[in-house]
């Protein structure tokens, strides 16, 4: 869809832009849109795909800056998608790019009430880290039942949902990451003197950057949770080894019995002795008895 909004900003010398925004458009509306800014249709579609690239561009008729905007997913607690948000500056346009709607925007640019350019650019930035924030949320409220599921029955796919969260963290950090590199280049941009610009840098640097500490927090114990689960499953691995060892000793002990019966050598008068098995099976039964309690005592037969 392609919608143009005329005289929706001002730009750096009050005069007024047009807002051109682009959801999810058509290959014929993409068409029309580069004809009319004058960018190659290319460059807008490696945009709209998400396709790696600068987060900020600036050339002697374009400005283009962007960053990922945290969507969350109907129905899924703790589920996002990261929808690549472009912003472009062209003469006499400001252009808005994004394969899904990004409510806010209708919010943020009013042509009743219309801002400058780089004001709209740092609110629209501070709109997406305030985005980032509930997001983050409700992925720490997952990584907390999946800390309890992991305390209670150590099972396998309790753990592959920690690293499916484990991932989605790291897309919110990269996206973060990307925000605050455009926003420390914008800075390059502001006007010296302007102060409420200057103010509003300021704030929504802090904001991005409490929100992405809050990330890496997040990331690092998220990160201790499973070290410590893959610690214990070595743990019982190692032990259950040692348990298996200690049964078969115990149980390799007996047959020293028939071993030395079946060999081809005199065993003395100990066959012809009255009392001779009940003495061989009495020092076999003591022997197992004592290597029992030696490894019961070393733990080798707990398996709590």
């Amino acid at each position: 869809m392609m919608r143009i909004i005329r005289d929706s900003l001002l730009s750096g010398n009050a005069n007024r832009r047009s807002w051109m925004a682009l959801t999810d458009p058509s290959t014929s509306e993409l068409t029309q849109a580069a004809a009319t800014l004058d960018i190659p249709e290319s460059f807008l579609r490696k945009r709209l795909e998400g396709e790696a690239s600068r987060p900020l561009i600036k050339e002697e008729r374009l400005i283009s800056l962007q960053f990922q905007v945290p969507m969350p997913e109907a129905g899924a607690a703790g589920q996002f998608t990261l929808v690549p948000l472009s912003l472009y500056f062209v003469p006499g346009y400001f252009v808005t790019l994004a394969e899904r709607e990004i409510p806010f925007l209708n919010r943020l640019i009013d042509p009743r009430k219309p801002r400058k350019r780089w004001e709209l650019v740092l609110r629209i930035i501070a709109e997406v880290t305030r985005n980032y924030l509930p997001t983050a949320r409700s992925v720490t409220r997952e990584m907390t039942v999946v800390e309890r599921d992991l305390r209670q029955a150590q099972r396998h796919d309790v753990v592959y949902r920690g690293l499916d969260i484990n991932d989605r963290l790291l897309a919110l950090d990269l996206g973060l990451l990307q925000l605050e590199y455009v926003v420390s280049e914008i800075a390059h941009f502001l006007p010296a003197g302007d102060t409420f610009l200057m103010e509003l840098h300021e704030d929504t640097r802090v904001e991005l950057s409490q929100v992405r500490d809050q990330v890496d927090s997040d990331q690092a114990t998220l990160s201790e949770l499973l070290e410590s689960y893959a610690y214990v499953v070595h743990n019982n691995v190692n032990h259950l080894f040692k348990f298996m060892a200690a049964l078969i000793i115990l149980a390799t002990i007996p047959l020293f019995i028939p071993g030395a019966v079946a060999m081809n050598v005199p065993l003395g008068p100990l066959p012809h002795w009255r009392y001779g098995f009940a003495a061989v099976t009495g020092g076999l039964v003591l022997v197992e008895m004592l290597t029992a309690g030696v490894f019961y005592r070393m733990g080798w037969l707990k398996l709590d």
